[in-house]
């Protein structure tokens, strides 16, 4: 899966790609490979206190660019879209099909079905998107590019099946350390840093590993065999 040259993340909130993929982010950008991250919500309901809604979507964005360095991603393109309003409609399903012709990814990861409402809209238009954007049509958003794979990432609950696993024994500290960058939603979701932990340790034995990652790579598109 890391034998690719540019990767597209699609998500939903700031904090979201470190959660579900940051320790293979960083194992994808130390190989050299080329990471986007599309993202579409600006993060405004994050907040733990009256005193911080003016504020809280620019220290989001601070916050962002801080991980941005710290996993060396090579670009955001970033929407202000409120987090719980991101809607699964043509302008959204647009931005992706763009988005894919744009950066030319080989891979693209992005949520998974069985998350809440925000990430099912995202998982829904990424998925179309995914293939659709190889079709001659709607020229305008760019010429037709066809990626390779179409993997989904676990956030809040976990894949019921997975396809693939990721060694992130190297970059695990990175993943933590990037999510600790996203102070102000540590303490959003609680325990945070210790869900990342546990779940990077359930998954890493259920592969003879340390700390893993899982995916679960979409049959949406059939591959061809021979």
């Amino acid at each position: 899966m890391l034998n690719v040259e540019r990767a597209l993340i699609i998500c939903a909130h700031p904090d979201d790609e470190v959660l579900g993929l940051g320790g293979t982010i960083k194992k994808m950008t130390n190989a050299g490979v080329e990471v986007t991250v599309l993202m579409f919500a600006n993060g405004n309901e994050g907040y733990t206190s009256m005193e911080e809604i003016a504020t809280i979507v620019e220290t989001r964005r601070i916050e962002r660019e801080v991980v941005q360095k710290m996993l060396n991603i090579h670009h955001y393109e970033a929407h202000s879209y409120e987090d719980y309003a991101i809607p699964a409609n043509e302008i959204t399903y647009k931005i992706c099909i763009e988005a894919i012709r744009k950066y030319k990814p080989n891979i693209v990861f992005t949520h998974y079905w069985q998350e809440y409402n925000t990430h099912k809209a995202v998982a829904s238009i990424a998925t179309d998107a995914f293939w659709q954007a190889g079709w001659s049509c709607s020229l305008d958003l760019g010429e037709p590019w066809k990626p390779d794979a179409l993997y989904y990432f676990e956030v809040i609950e976990l894949l019921n099946h997975v396809s693939h696993m990721v060694d992130i024994t190297d970059t695990f500290e990175a993943k933590m350390e990037s999510m600790r960058a996203y102070a102000s939603q540590c303490t959003v979701v609680s325990g945070a840093l210790q869900q990342i932990e546990g779940k990077a340790l359930m998954r890493g034995s259920q592969a003879g590993l340390k700390y893993g990652e899982a995916f679960l790579k979409s049959i949406n598109r059939p591959e061809i065999i021979c």
